[in-house]
């Protein structure tokens, strides 16, 4: 996950101060000049704009699919020119002149990360020669 991911991000809308970890958040929508961050069980309301939202989670893996969604790379399943399905089962619009540019996104992300577990494993790999070789 992205250095993000267990940093918390605070809200406070209509005196209810709501606090997420960067973990949890699945993706954000507007609809109707309102603001929506989704968990995996629950829904929040929360004041400003997209915009305002993309700046602040922007320390997590989010990729703009529709100019009214923001996603999480971490719950993705699958991505087309259709739409975003999300590891939930929520399908999010993904608008064409932006799916070019969505999916080199989730592309890098995705080989990026294996290419780091990769390495982990690499690395578990030498300490255990290591540790073999000295007992």
């Amino acid at each position: 996950m992205g250095q993000g991911s267990e940093k918390n991000y605070v809200w406070v809308f209509k005196g209810e101060r709501i606090i997420l970890k960067g973990k949890d958040i699945c993706y954000v929508h507007t609809e109707q000049r309102k603001i929506f961050v989704h968990t995996y069980q629950k829904t929040y309301r929360v004041g400003g704009s997209l915009k305002e939202e993309e700046e602040k989670l922007k320390d997590l893996p989010m990729v703009k699919t529709h100019n009214a969604y923001l996603v999480h790379l971490d719950y993705l399943e699958s991505i087309s020119i259709r739409g975003a399905v999300l590891k939930n089962g929520v399908c999010i619009p993904v608008s064409e002149n932006r799916w070019k540019k969505v999916r080199e996104t989730v592309e890098k992300y995705y080989y990026d990360k294996l290419r780091s577990r990769h390495k982990i494993q690499e690395n578990d790999a030498k300490l255990q020669k290591q540790t073999d070789f000295s007992q």
